[in-house]
């Protein structure tokens, strides 16, 4: 949908990274990461004002981390899990309310 996809989510519902893989830096300063787990709807992250990703590998990607989940300083959304399930998707959302970017994560149990 553009330069900004969400690029990793860990499986354990740990962590959300997302990643600019376009040219110039990008602001997503507001922007929201919402989740939703088998249909449910999670509260939502929503990024601090002043983040821009840019665009060199140092800095062009950034993980939201569950609560005590990640390093000292890194971002953390405000749950111990971001939520797991069987049907899990992902969605960052510009402050106009768009739709940037979707993770859809499906698991199939073996029987």
């Amino acid at each position: 949908k553009g330069p900004l996809p969400i690029s990793q989510v860990d499986p354990a519902g740990n962590w959300i990274e997302v990643e600019n893989t376009g040219r110039k830096e990008e602001s997503i300063g507001s922007w929201k990461v919402g989740r939703k787990v088998d249909g449910k709807a999670m509260p939502a992250f929503t990024f601090p004002d002043n983040l821009t990703l840019g665009n060199t590998r140092e800095n062009r990607s950034i993980k939201v981390y569950a609560k005590d989940k990640g390093p000292a300083g890194a971002l953390e959304y405000d749950r111990d899990n971001w939520g797991t399930g069987s049907q899990v998707t992902t969605t960052l959302i510009s402050p106009a309310g768009e739709d940037k970017a979707t993770h859809i994560q499906k698991t199939t149990y073996a029987q």
